[in-house]
């Protein structure tokens, strides 16, 4: 009776033991590949009606040279092209910080994103990686990216009532001027308002502050990499602040974090597979 009782407990271990393996390989050489589209419909009562039916697609921590390389930053371009969206941002972190980005990257990384096709415009901000990359602003310009920081625009379309887009840096790596970034608002004549951030710590200062926003896209997190069902994702730091699950709410404002395309310092992706965001807005009658 011992005996059987201990072949079995062998052959559960042995089970537990094979499908931990299979989790990790799994998480290393599939988790990381492939490449999903997250679509969000964004309904608002502050939008207006020229705005309504705009497409925005949101990229984040591209990280290029983890496990991102040229044949997945080709994919990630015609995948947005197809979507043909009128906004595209990037919400930092274009490159890993462990690896050297050659003269020959850059190139590269310039002659793709420039064909992201915007019908209206294309923003990036800062990750804390970007700020070790002496390039960062020349990939972005030359691609066609307005970068903001701690600066933002205006956006009109068909008529004269615009939507405002407001680039915060990484808190990080810089002070954050809410401020600054928010000379444009005025309480009496609310306008649609998406916020770029690139970590949760970021948005802090938002909750701490009296501008109300309609939107905020942030990144960093990676949705925690490895995503337990229940728990949710399982790497996080206090630069996520509370923020590093993909959606939430607060009145009003609805705060996404985009999943990413690459990895940081554990090259693993599970239950969270690469991914960039669709929002599909809608101005409510």
């Amino acid at each position: 009776m011992e005996e059987k009782k201990s072949h079995k407990l062998l052959n559960f271990f042995i089970i537990i033991v094979i499908l931990l393996v299979l989790i990790v390989l799994y998480s290393k050489y599939l988790g990381t590949k492939g490449l999903i589209v997250k679509e969000y419909r964004v309904e608002s009562n502050i939008l207006t009606k020229n705005f309504s039916g705009i497409k925005v697609v949101h990229f984040s921590d591209l990280l290029y040279k983890s496990t991102v390389d040229k044949e997945d930053v080709e994919a990630l371009v015609k995948k947005i092209n197809i979507l043909k969206p009128d906004i595209v941002v990037f919400t930092g972190n274009l490159v890993t910080n462990t690896i050297k980005i050659s003269d020959n990257d850059t190139s590269f990384l310039i002659e793709e994103l420039s064909k992201i096709d915007a019908t209206l415009s294309k923003y990036a901000i800062y990750g804390e990686f970007d700020y070790n990359y002496s390039d960062y602003d020349k990939v972005m310009k030359e691609s066609g990216f307005t970068i903001l920081n701690n600066s933002y625009d205006t956006l009109y379309y068909n008529n004269d009532e615009p939507i405002y887009v407001v680039g915060l840096p990484s808190s990080i790596k810089e002070t954050i001027d809410i401020d600054k970034s928010f000379e444009f608002y005025k309480e009496e004549d609310r306008r649609f308002v998406i916020v770029l951030v690139h970590d949760g710590k970021t948005i802090k200062y938002l909750d701490e502050s009296d501008y109300e926003v309609d939107m905020i896209l942030g990144g960093y997190s990676l949705n925690g990499s490895i995503v337990i069902p229940i728990y949710g994702g399982l790497f996080k730091d206090s630069n996520s602040y509370k923020y590093s699950a993909p959606y939430y709410e607060k009145g009003i404002t609805k705060i996404f974090i985009s999943s990413g395309l690459g990895t940081k310092k554990y090259d693993y992706r599970f239950l969270n597979k690469p991914s960039f965001n669709l929002y599909r807005l809608k101005a409510q009658s």
